[in-house]
């Protein structure tokens, strides 16, 4: 396999030698990589759907579904088990949106926060925009000014969501409220129900983890996003709190600033791959215009190397 450097600010991308098939490479190689890099981007191995999956199987099996999560997300045609869902797809809306969307961790605003996410180009844009976005927690970290690592220090986030009557059930794939209790109470949620049938959930967590492989702060959470929803889309329902307070304006510039120094375009073709350590590095997307763009991914709950 041939390997390069996927940018100066992290990441390596992995592409095949000549007649090199992508099930033929290393294993305990690429574990290596990834437990160093936190991110490799596969190139130049057009994997289907189902070849897709059989490599991802080598590296766990260990998959898990979105429920309790602030998006529903249809599985794909060719998934055998439907861990590898469409990530276009939104709750109520017929056609995917196409808006960008800032650097988050996937569940980080509740405790079954998996630990390996795989992403996957089906079908790119054929109009330019749409790459995913992937950017080093501890980078980030490093990036910040003293005002905003000592801010994120001293603070305990809160993220709060509000569910709509008939968005719950489909959310957390149940309309059993005792179920759904029970759920929350595994995962550290605080889940509220009210008369009208809508319900809300917070749950509590600082800014920075201690990622898997690296023995350093990585600033990993879902602060970008959630803001975004608060003020870009006006959205009252997914607030992020800091003790209590809305975070300071100097901070959330900083953040922004900080994350787009060291941000990584993942410019796809068709059939590649990308495999992320979610407990380190934070991922988004590019705004778009083709409607047509399918990129799948797949979630790891754990691994065991």
């Amino acid at each position: 396999m041939i390997v390069k450097p996927l940018s100066e600010h992290g990441g390596v991308s992995v592409g095949p030698t000549r007649d090199e098939s992508l099930m033929s490479l290393d294993t305990d190689e690429l574990i290596k990589l990834y437990k160093q890099a936190g991110a490799i981007y596969f190139e130049g191995f057009d994997a289907d759907v189902e070849t897709f999956q059989a490599f991802s199987d080598q590296f766990s099996t260990d998959y898990m579904d979105n429920r309790g999560s602030g998006s529903f997300r249809e599985g794909v045609k060719g998934s055998n088990d439907g861990t590898i869902q469409n990530v276009g797809y939104v709750y109520g809306v017929e056609q995917q949106r196409t808006f960008p969307l800032p650097l988050h961790a996937d569940r980080s605003y509740v405790k079954s926060q998996p630990e390996m996410m795989w992403f996957m180009a089906q079908k790119p844009c054929t109009c330019g925009g749409g790459q995913t976005i992937v950017s080093d927690g501890v980078a980030i970290w490093k990036a910040f000014s003293d005002h905003t690592r000592q801010a994120f220090e001293s603070a305990q986030l809160e993220y709060i969501r509000d569910y709509p009557a008939g968005e719950w059930e489909v959310l957390f794939h149940t309309k059993d409220r005792a179920e759904v209790e029970a759920y929350c109470k595994e995962n550290d949620l605080i889940i509220t129900f009210r008369d009208d049938g809508s319900a809300s959930t917070s749950y509590f967590k600082h800014a920075m983890v201690t990622p898997k492989y690296a023995d350093e702060i990585a600033f990993v959470n879902s602060i970008m996003i959630q803001q975004w929803q608060e003020d870009g889309l006006n959205r009252d329902g997914a607030v992020i709190r800091m003790n209590g307070e809305r975070i300071p304006d100097d901070v959330l510039e900083d953040m922004n600033d900080a994350s787009a120094r060291v941000t990584i375009d993942l410019n796809w073709n068709k059939g590649d791959f990308v495999m992320v350590d979610n407990t380190r590095m934070m991922h988004g997307r590019r705004a778009f215009e083709d409607t047509e763009r399918e990129v799948f991914v797949r979630m790891c709950r754990s691994v065991d190397w």
